[in-house]
């Protein structure tokens, strides 16, 4: 029975990330389609339609709008709508954040200086986090710095303001560091061949 039971584990640890992955694909393109594909079935009417235009109308706006975002000209066009956004009161709460969110994807340029990974000491153990920012202007007079620490499996996370003295630089990539994290530091076994 034992023998089994191990049987069964090692094949659901084969097949349960394989499935969640396709379902979380399936599920954000459903919803993509949705966005977009009942835009497309309106203009060009069901005999032009197939399913998947909304996903791929939804790519081409995307990469359309960061290739606009990319022009000198139509760049300064955005960066003065998004300035405006930001000034609605109840649409900067919402808008804000997610900027600043978007602004820790590594692999974006204008954040790279500020994106390092840190051990940051607690209470005789030690936490790994991301800094997020140096310099707070808003408390004057201190030496503090941002440190974002992701819960596992990216449920959150919590953001500490510790002296700049009292962490460790960690030599690793952001994006490395964070799927650590997020994973709760469990790294599978390379494949046997």
């Amino acid at each position: 029975m034992k023998k089994l039971n191990q049987i069964f584990f090692k094949g659901l640890i084969v097949v349960l990330p394989i499935m969640l992955t396709f379902y979380l694909l399936y599920w954000a393109s459903a919803k993509v389609e949705g966005l977009f594909g009942s835009v497309v079935l309106a203009v060009v009417g069901q005999e032009f339609y197939w399913r998947g235009t909304g996903i791929v109308l939804t790519v081409v706006v995307i990469f359309t709008v960061g290739l606009l975002a990319h022009n000198y000209f139509t760049g300064r066009i955005f960066r003065w709508f998004t300035d405006q956004l930001e000034k609605f009161p109840l649409i900067k709460v919402i808008y804000n954040p997610l900027k600043d969110l978007m602004a820790l994807i590594p692999g974006r340029t204008e954040h790279v200086g500020n994106q390092r990974v840190v051990l940051v000491q607690m209470n005789g153990i030690q936490v790994m986090g991301l800094v997020t920012r140096e310099g707070l202007d808003e408390l004057p007079g201190t030496n503090l710095i941002s440190v974002y620490v992701p819960f596992s499996y990216m449920l959150g996370g919590l953001t500490f303001l510790v002296p700049a003295d009292q962490v460790i630089k960690v030599d690793m990539p952001v994006d490395q560091a964070l799927k650590l994290s997020v994973t709760a530091w469990i790294k599978a076994k390379p494949r046997e061949n």
